[in-house]
Formats: C-alpha cells, sequence, structure tokens
C-alpha cells in the first residue's frame, strides 16, 4: 500500500530517454536537445506559475487517488481477514467432527442445519 501511496507524492524529476544508433557520432541535434533537457528544470522552477484553482484542482485529485488506493488496499486486507477466520472455523470444525462418533456427528450436523435455517429465515423477513 505505501509504494502505491509513495507513487501519488509529487516529484520534482523530469526523465529524458534517448536512442541513438551510432553512439561514437552523437547528432547535433540530439545535443541540443539533451542541454536544453537540462535547462529545462530551473527554467520552470523560475518561470512557472500556476492559479491557484490549478493547484486545488491537482491536490484534491491526487487527494481522491490517495482515498480509492487506501480503500482498495483495506478491503484486499478485510478479505484476507475474512478467509483466514473462515479457514480456522473450518478447521475448527473439522477437528470437532472427527472426535465425535457416527450420532453425534450426525444430532451436530442436524443442529448445524437448523441454524442457519434461521438464520435464513430471520434475513429473509428484514429484507422484505
Amino acid at each position: 500500500m505505501t509504494s502505491r501511496l509513495n507513487d501519488l507524492v509529487p516529484k520534482k524529476r523530469l526523465t529524458l530517454s534517448l536512442r541513438m544508433g551510432d553512439t561514437n557520432a552523437a547528432s547535433p541535434s540530439s545535443k541540443a536537445l539533451f542541454s536544453a533537457f537540462l535547462r529545462l528544470p530551473d527554467q520552470l522552477v523560475n518561470t512557472a506559475h500556476f492559479r491557484s484553482e490549478v493547484l486545488r484542482r491537482i491536490k484534491a485529485t491526487r487527494e481522491e487517488e490517495a482515498k480509492k488506493i487506501k480503500k482498495v488496499d483495506e478491503q484486499e486486507k478485510a478479505e484476507g481477514r475474512k478467509t483466514l477466520s473462515d479457514k480456522t472455523k473450518k478447521e475448527e470444525r473439522e477437528r470437532k467432527l472427527k472426535g465425535m462418533s457416527a450420532e453425534e456427528q450426525r444430532r451436530f450436523l442436524e443442529r448445524e442445519r437448523e441454524r442457519d435455517q434461521r438464520k435464513n429465515m430471520g434475513r429473509k423477513t428484514v429484507k422484505a
């Protein structure tokens, strides 16, 4: 989660990627491009002025995206906890059933079925 949130933190970096066919003979146009690229950050710092509404909108969008990422991360964690809880409950149930005789198992399963039916009946009345 933190790595995805860290991607939203504004960074003052520019990246230049340039492919050159012959490394020995750099073309004059690529040299000019590279030197302009080196001057660009300084130029932006000195001359770039953004309206306050633009800055607010950028900040709001960044915060909104951060909230979305946090929400997805929390959902993933909740699903993981639920899966782990379900697995633990299933293992506990299997352990109980293993230690019972056939008659005790039958009664246990019958009570479990009745409990589930009562839960489902309660859910149906609430939804109606």
